[in-house]
């Protein structure tokens, strides 16, 4: 199994590509730290692992919230092998100079600022621990613009600039820095909206070479191998797991 071993966090592993990707490295091996706001739903995904895998209740946009989390990851395990910042919300559609403050605030926060907060801390584990890997969980909206999404892009877009600066100062340390960036992903949300705007969804798949949207195990694979050492020469790079809708 190749994550055999391992302790690997899942920040938001309470629904989506989270629970999917916890899920996916339980199978592969791993003790996995499921982490989200929404301790229940955590604990079910721990328990559905098995094993020494735990559910852990944090707000990755409080810097108390991740400091507590990850003095108990230390506690409990004391070293931290790979990580998959799994954040991000979308606020609502505007024009730019429409966008209320608060809104492109708390866009930031979510997408950008809770995502540096984990690797803040989780770094200094891996660097004491020899080494590990981290995955961000950018988004198509942070390789190209979005219209009426200005605020969503630009945070996703920072995050790779992120990831990619970190993967240079971290290397050394036999610390690796990657980010996916998914298209449309049948996520438990996106199959309500399809349902809700069957139109709207019906055009965006038809842009699809291939013709159809992603599925949460598409991007669990992903994950659970960059995490591997399949994949130890992989660094600083962001992987669209798009069906090839930014291609052209």
């Amino acid at each position: 199994m190749r994550l055999k071993n391992k302790i690997i966090l899942v920040a938001g592993a309470s629904s989506g590509m989270g629970r999917q990707a916890a899920l996916r490295a339980g199978q592969d091996g791993a003790t996995v730290i499921a982490a989200a706001r929404r301790l229940a739903e955590c604990q079910a995904v721990a328990d559905e692992i098995g094993g020494t895998s735990i559910a852990l209740a944090m707000d990755a946009t409080d810097p108390v919230s991740v400091a507590a989390g990850f003095a108990e990851i230390k506690a409990r395990f004391g070293r931290l092998d790979g990580a998959f910042n799994n954040l991000g919300a979308t606020m609502g559609t505007a024009r730019v100079h429409e966008i209320p403050d608060e809104q492109w605030h708390a866009s930031l926060a979510v997408n950008l600022t809770a995502p540096f907060l984990l690797m803040k801390a989780e770094l200094p584990l891996m660097i004491a621990s020899g080494g590990g890997v981290i995955i961000n969980n950018s988004s198509t909206g942070g390789v190209r613009g979005t219209a009426s999404m200005s605020d969503y892009s630009a945070a996703k877009w920072g995050l790779i600039g992120l990831g990619q600066s970190a993967a240079l100062e971290y290397g050394d340390e036999n610390i690796r820095i990657n980010t996916i960036a998914p298209g449309i992903i049948r996520t438990e949300k996106m199959q309500e909206f399809e349902i809700a705007m069957p139109d709207l969804f019906k055009t965006l798949r038809a842009k699809i070479p291939g013709g159809r949207f992603g599925e949460m195990e598409d991007v669990a694979s992903l994950v659970s191998w960059l995490l591997s050492d399949e994949s130890r020469y992989i660094n600083g790079v962001t992987i669209r797991i798009d069906g090839g809708v930014t291609a052209g």
